[in-house]
């Protein structure tokens, strides 16, 4: 069943909306042991009440701000539409911030109530230097001498207590308050509001067909504001159930177990269920392993259509099955998907409905429609947003769902939104059927010191297709030729070229690897030298946000050295 946020004043609404049409349903799906159990709608707005009463109780008032850092669980749902019910705003931090970011944040957003996971990230944010009283403070793991989530219950046991404020909230309140991953720099306070977010919901139905009843594994951070528009807010607005996995690399046993209808992702994890898929049909040396890489144009040759259309059927089946069964698509959005990818699960019937977005357009722009996917493009804009490409190929977007500023920052606010315009930053095309290309970041363009542009992602995208490389960062600003840092692949390294490889067969290796994926490119877009990385980039050192994109500047110092070294 088809359900609409049209005419909503506010996202509680919607959830209480939801929950009263269906409080018997599922509303989600609670991790118990190694179980799921359901938990259903009327007894999750009841949740949610009596947490907004509690945050009445300690003081918290329309406007006020809450910062939210825990990983994905019901109680964070429920903790959000709690704020959100009362009029307050929801900062919502990943996880695994350090002590820096962290800092940066409390003296920006001032919050009058704190909610973490535990004590160790307690620790991470001293918040009494901060002026938050100790009593505004809660863990959702308990420790001694220090408030749970679960006081929040107690303390909202009182019915008769308000779970509104006096006056309606509206769509333009303010909701959230987003920090950018701050791939450049310290983060800036993305301004949200109900109706940015409810917008960008109507919008991105009419490519995106979230319905009642579809099962939804949660994967990404809810801080993460693609999977808490999509997955969060629009899958318990218009009634699909939610699981949360456990982790990252939990989720090909999370979807066994959950069974899912869809599943909404960063590009990495696809580009790991593709290699996994691949390893284990080139792994098959007997005679339906051969009929099923020739059918998926995986030995170079070309198969008959009904060899083609057996293998995918063959491989779905198998593949459905893995991914629990009822799997019906993918959602890909923060970053490029790799077209090879697009088009393997594309021809297997297991489509990725790429998109794009940033949080400062709440966050989707653009997206593949279900019925007609193009892969390589990032899909169609949304229908009520307007996009144009400005003259120096930067994309502009302007609608609904463009942010209402960055807190306390005026100034980057009148450069980033110029006449209702949202410059991206990205560059970008429009083909002759409406489909979006990005082609870069505009500020991430290498200039070399012939001054030619160079979009280095699409370097990296290539390299990266290269099943024995990982991960590569590209540089070459000033310089006559690039440059690139690679990590390759463990596990293809152990799988093709031994457990005793030495230094010299790996560098061959990956010579030809990079020369097999830049083949065709012109001269200046080539990777003349490269170094090879002992350890791979990761947000815990400091390299990869926590939506796994590259901090290139700390890239750059954090392996000054060997940069400076392929230059010489």
């Amino acid at each position: 069943m088809a359900l609409s946020v049209t005419g909503l004043d506010h996202l509680a609404a919607g959830l209480f909306a939801r929950c009263q049409r269906d409080p018997d349903g599922n509303i989600a799906w609670q991790r118990v042991g190694e179980q799921f159990l359901p938990l259903r709608a009327a007894d999750f707005a009841e949740s949610v009440r009596r947490r907004a009463r509690g945050l009445i109780r300690l003081g918290v008032r329309r406007g006020d701000r809450v910062l939210l850092m825990a990983a994905n669980s019901v109680d964070w749902a429920i903790l959000d539409f709690a704020i959100l019910s009362i009029g307050a705003v929801t900062v919502p931090l990943y996880a695994s911030l350090g002590a820096r970011e962290i800092h940066y944040v409390l003296g920006d957003c001032s919050p009058s109530v704190i909610l973490l996971q535990n004590q160790e990230i307690y620790s991470r944010l001293e918040p009494a230097a901060w002026g938050v009283a100790p009593g505004h403070v809660f863990l959702q793991e308990a420790a001694a001498g220090l408030a749970d989530w679960q006081d929040l219950d107690t303390l909202g046991g009182d019915e008769e207590a308000p779970a509104f404020p006096a006056d309606p909230l509206r769509r333009q309140d303010l909701a959230s308050i987003v920090y950018t991953s701050g791939t450049t720099g310290w983060p800036k306070g993305v301004m949200l509001s109900h109706g940015n977010f409810l917008s960008n919901i109507e919008g991105f139905l009419h490519l995106v067909p979230l319905r009642a009843g579809q099962r939804l594994l949660s994967v990404l951070p809810l801080s993460h504001v693609f999977e808490r528009a999509t997955g969060h807010f629009g899958g318990y607005l218009l009634g699909l159930e939610t699981a949360y996995a456990e982790r990252p690399d939990t989720v090909l046993r999370d979807l066994a177990t959950t069974h899912p209808d869809l599943l909404i992702a960063v590009p990495r994890i696809f580009q790991v269920l593709y290699e996994r898929t691949l390893r284990t049909l080139n792994d098959r040396h007997d005679w339906l392993g051969k009929f099923l890489r020739q059918g998926m144009g995986l030995e170079g040759k070309t198969a008959a259509h009904w060899q083609q259309a057996t293998s995918s059927y063959l491989l779905r089946k198998q593949l459905r099955k893995k991914l629990g069964g009822r799997l019906q698509y993918f959602v890909s959005g923060g970053a490029a998907l790799d077209p090879t990818i697009a088009q393997f699960f594309l021809r297997l019937d297991l489509p990725i409905l790429e998109g794009y977005g940033m949080t400062e357009a709440s966050p989707v722009i653009a997206a593949n429609p279900l019925n007609a996917i193009h892969p390589g493009s990032v899909g169609k804009p949304l229908p009520n947003l307007e996009l144009r490409i400005a003259d120096d190929g930067q994309i502009l977007v302007r609608g609904p769902s463009i942010m209402q500023g960055y807190w306390n920052n005026d100034a980057a606010t009148r450069e980033t939104v110029v006449e209702g315009w949202l410059h991206t930053g990205d560059v970008g095309e429009l083909d002759v059927d409406g489909y979006l290309h990005i082609t870069e970041r505009k500020k991430e363009i290498i200039v070399n010191s012939a001054g030619e542009n160079i979009a280095p992602q699409k370097i990296e995208l290539r390299l990266c297709s290269q099943p024995l490389i990982a991960q590569a960062v590209v540089f070459g600003d000033h310089l006559p030729y690039l440059i690139a840092l690679l990590y390759p692949n463990p596990e293809i390294v152990r799988d093709t070229l031994g457990e005793s490889v030495d230094a010299r067969q790996l560098e061959h290796a990956l010579r030809q690897a990079v020369h097999q994926a830049l083949q065709g490119l012109p001269s200046f877009e080539q990777v003349r030298r490269f170094a090879i990385l002992r350890e791979p980039l990761s947000e815990s050192g400091g390299t990869l946000t926590p939506t796994l994109k590259v901090k290139r500047r700390r890239v750059a110092e954090q392996y000054a050295a060997e940069l400076a070294a392929l230059q010489r």
